[in-house]
């Protein structure tokens, strides 16, 4: 699997170049792509400009013809929404996505770089929610209770 990792950061890891469709898009295989895990969008243009309308056509589309990339899997959002926002998008403060909270239990950002972060991601398999994890802290002072109860507060003894 290591030999494609780096295909999750093209669009030749989220769609399949053999299919017609996807090569009459005119867009390179080598691409960069973004994760849509996080994004800040402006809900009024997405309104004019029938976002959802788009990503609905590009799932149905899918359905029909198997347009995306089954070998990295991405979820279901991710390939339409990189064909819809293609070309689409601005570059934003890089302190809107503080990412890899959760790839490694021991790695520590400093509290004053957190505490200038506008948006925390753990990303990676050590939840906030789980054992171990890093930035624990941080994660409980917003967390509010869900309905269904998964997300609990986990206090575990070292």
């Amino acid at each position: 699997m290591n030999r494609f990792v780096g295909l999750q950061n093209t669009y030749m890891g989220y769609l399949d170049y053999r299919k017609k469709t996807i090569k009459d898009l005119g867009i390179s295989p080598s691409t960069c792509s973004f994760n849509p895990g996080v994004i800040v969008a402006n809900m009024t243009e997405w309104k004019h400009q029938r976002i959802t309308k788009q990503l609905e056509k590009w799932m149905q589309k899918n359905v029909e013809e198997n347009l995306y990339s089954s070998s990295l899997g991405g979820g279901v959002a991710t390939s339409p929404m990189l064909i819809v926002f293609h070309g689409k998008y601005s570059a934003i403060n890089p302190l809107w996505h503080i990412r890899h909270l959760g790839w490694n239990p021991d790695t520590r950002y400093s509290e004053h770089f957190l505490q200038e972060a506008k948006l925390l991601h753990w990303n990676g398999r050590h939840k906030p929610w789980d054992f171990p994890s890093v930035h624990n802290d941080l994660w409980e002072s917003w967390f509010v209770p869900d309905p269904a109860g998964i997300f609990k507060l986990n206090h575990r003894n070292s």
